[in-house]
């Protein structure tokens, strides 16, 4: 499940398997990337993209296509406050939504068409998918248990996974370049894609100028939160702060809807392990959050 980033980690990289084999980009470090992710979505993404790379199918359908399974997860939640078989559906229907989602930017490495705005739309739909499965749990839990006080824990537990995924994507991003080693985030650069915005609003590129404008607000707002100076050392730098970033990506978005849909499958026995999730998120990874910006900011002060 990505944030906003570029669509170019290379052989070797987690994610990247025989139909990705001609890929010739730098290798992106392991341990940005979700343990969930590693052994769990993107083996078993890797023999549908060798499926789609034989069709016409484009990365940007398979985003469609994913955003559409996650929406979709989260009308069945809802309609499951009466009937329990569909909270199955919906871990069902969203565990989909996770593994098409690793697909997209495999499948755009495969066929050379990686773009900026693919990247973006991408993760957009990956916060589409989490704002509208957490307002159904949020209804699934008020129908359910028959208080509307669970709206606020809804409330908070959805305003809390927005607010971890963005600083890991930003602590992801900006620990990629520190490292260096040739890999290319095109959207790291603010500038760049104010450029690129006003360029596709004068060639009429409306859409695209939307994207460019929605990425450069959620930029801005992950700059001002979390700031990552540079290195003198990157392998030093590696070595040292590997564990470290280890430990951010359980912050990430894939974490998050694999915590879901577990949660959701569970709800079939037990409304309360809907509960659960928004409390884990709202409490327990919002301390963990908060001692990594901390020592983040040790570190830039430093």
């Amino acid at each position: 499940m990505t944030s906003p980033t570029s669509r170019t980690p290379a052989p070797g990289s987690p994610g990247s398997g025989a139909a990705e084999t001609f890929d010739s980009a730098p290798s992106k470090p392991r341990e940005v990337e979700e343990l969930v992710d590693e052994y769990i979505h993107r083996p078993l993404a890797r023999p549908l993209v060798a499926l789609l790379a034989r069709t016409p199918v484009t990365p940007n359908q398979v985003t469609l296509l994913s955003g559409t399974l996650g929406v979709a997860a989260g009308v069945a939640l809802a309609l499951g406050a009466q009937r329990p078989g569909l909270r199955l559906l919906a871990a069902g229907l969203l565990f989909l939504s996770v593994v098409f989602d690793c697909c997209d930017g495999q499948l755009a490495r495969v066929k050379g068409i990686s773009s900026t705005t693919g990247a973006i739309l991408d993760g957009l739909a990956d916060y589409v998918v989490g704002v509208s499965t957490a307002l159904s749990g949020s209804w699934f839990l008020v129908q359910t248990l028959g208080s509307p006080w669970y709206w606020l824990l809804g409330l908070a537990g959805t305003v809390s996974t927005v607010a971890q995924s963005a600083m890991f994507d930003h602590a992801k991003t900006r620990y990629i370049a520190r490292v260096g080693g040739g890999y290319s985030e095109r959207e790291e650069d603010i500038d760049r894609i104010a450029k690129e915005r006003r360029r596709a609003w004068r060639e009429g590129r409306y859409r695209d100028a939307l994207l460019f404008r929605l990425y450069e607000g959620y930029s801005r707002a992950q700059h001002a939160a979390l700031t990552i100076p540079p290195v003198a050392d990157p392998v030093a730098y590696r070595i040292a702060n590997a564990p470290r970033m280890r430990r951010w990506t359980f912050m990430g978005i894939g974490t998050h809807f694999a915590l879901g849909y577990v949660l959701a499958a569970a709800a079939y026995w037990s409304p309360y392990a809907i509960v659960a999730y928004f409390a884990i998120c709202a409490t327990v990874l919002n301390l963990v959050l908060a001692t990594l910006i901390a020592f983040e900011s040790r570190q830039a002060r430093a």
